[in-house]
């Protein structure tokens, strides 16, 4: 009878030790790989890195990012002003996890959203928060290429169930993951005599 208590005794132990198991989980991050290089066009935009949106549940939103970017120009000597402006050409991210559900990323450049159906200043004589080097004397009217860095903030601005119907309410959205390019056209004027 011990040897029997002794047994189911053993038994017992190995059974509440199995039912404290640990816990475990994992989650893989991935990173968009690309290189360029073009030292001889008249405007060259580089973003400098790349964007991850996460699902805050406390917030019921996702985060926003900041999109670093460099721009060069190429002097012209004989120029009397200049001026670049941004426009979205494309900012939906798709779900990829089998439903029809879209997010829209907003793209703002000092607190002012851009759209994709005007373009917005980034700099000019009038306009210079941000990327000032460009508008320097002897910059974009000289001889040499100039550049200088700034950033967007991007942030998801809306989203869709099913492509067209709006969601006010993230958490009603599906887990998932959704892909897809922001893009960003920059258009850069010399004024010449």
């Amino acid at each position: 009878m011990k040897k029997l208590l002794l047994v189911a005794s053993l038994a017992s132990v190995f059974a509440a030790a199995n039912a404290m198991a640990d816990v475990a989980a994992s989650a893989t991050a991935s990173w968009d790989a690309t290189a360029t290089k073009d030292t001889t066009s008249m405007l060259v935009v580089t973003p400098l890195n790349s964007l991850t949106f996460q699902y805050a549940e406390g917030l019921n939103g996702f985060n926003s990012q900041d999109g670093a970017f460099d721009v060069t120009i190429q002097g012209q000597d004989t120029a009397t002003d200049f001026e670049l402006t941004a426009q979205i050409v494309s900012n939906t991210l798709t779900n990829v996890s089998g439903d029809d559900s879209t997010l829209n990323v907003g793209v703002a450049w000092n607190g002012t959203a851009l759209s994709n159906a005007t373009e917005t200043v980034l700099v000019n004589a009038s306009s210079t928060s941000g990327l000032e080097s460009l508008m320097a004397d002897g910059a974009y009217n000289g001889t040499e290429r100039v550049s200088d860095q700034s950033s967007f903030k991007f942030t998801i601005a809306s989203a869709t169930s099913d492509g067209t119907t709006p969601v006010s309410d993230y958490s009603a959205l599906p887990d998932g993951y959704w892909s897809g390019d922001v893009k960003v056209q920059f258009n850069a004027t010399w004024t010449t005599p």
